[in-house]
């Protein structure tokens, strides 16, 4: 009895460990995903960003993706959920502009709430590489409202941040979304913005500004790696969202189960 009770809370646990939302109910997912391509890593230049430096962000951006997709390739592969999880080769820029063209949805707050992807572009690619569904990732320029801490803790502001968010979609052959990371769950790819809490301390003052991080500092960040992680390690920001992705929607021992 007792291994039965635990039996079932692992299960009831595992399954709701994945990230993101899946629009479709997972086992039919499983059903319907047995051929996944998994596209180069989409910059959306023309999102919105409070940025001095915006367009050099970007294209310091897009350098550092390119090919990155191949890691999330093999983690998907090494989660064995798939018949076959096959690396696209086409041109970001061109694909980004055609897939992305309607744009992104956005609450209140400025969360991303996912694209209105091109179906004939989806169709198409899905199409000529014989795929049942392809994964899209987008890294955005996004404003959102948000409340930060200062390093005590004991300080708050809210106010608009600068953030890169990446979100993520599987989608189906026929345009329809099986699966996203979007709004409060898209992740934090790059932080650009932070509350100058020392600043408004030693100055004795309540006003707290808001001030960018440099492009040199993006780049640290985007090449900053994991200590000890192999001969050439994937950077942190990319080996985290990748982890995510793939517990996402990567079907689990588990679920034939239930």
């Amino acid at each position: 009895m007792k291994r039965i009770l635990f039996a079932g809370l692992l299960i009831i646990f595992l399954a709701g460990c994945g990230s993101g939302t899946f629009q479709v109910p997972k086992q039919e997912y499983q059903t319907r995903v047995q051929v996944l391509g998994v596209l180069p890593l989409l910059v959306d230049t023309n999102s919105t960003l409070n940025y001095p430096q915006r367009d050099n962000l970007f294209e310091i951006l897009a350098r550092s993706a390119n090919g990155k997709h191949e890691y999330l390739v093999e983690a998907l592969k090494e989660k064995k959920g798939y018949f076959d999880v096959r690396s696209l080769a086409v041109s970001p820029e061109l694909t980004a502009l055609s897939l992305l063209s309607a744009g992104s949805s956005h609450d209140e707050f400025g969360w991303p709430l996912g694209y209105a992807f091109d179906a004939a572009t989806v169709a198409e690619i899905a199409r000529q590489n014989v795929l049942d569904a392809v994964l899209v990732v987008v890294f955005s320029g996004e404003q959102i409202e948000e409340t930060r801490r200062s390093r005590t803790k004991l300080e708050t502001l809210t106010t608009q941040f600068s953030d890169v968010r990446a979100t993520a979609a599987v989608i189906d052959r026929n345009g329809q979304v099986l699966w996203e990371l979007v709004g409060p769950e898209s992740f934090q790819a790059l932080l650009l913005q932070y509350a100058d809490f020392d600043e408004a301390y030693y100055n004795k003052t309540d006003l707290v500004r808001v001030k960018n991080i440099t492009l040199s500092g993006v780049e640290r960040v985007l090449d900053e790696t994991p200590d000890k992680d192999g001969v050439t390690p994937l950077p942190r920001m990319y080996k985290n969202l990748f982890a995510e992705i793939a517990s996402g929607i990567s079907p689990n021992l588990f679920d034939s189960l239930r």
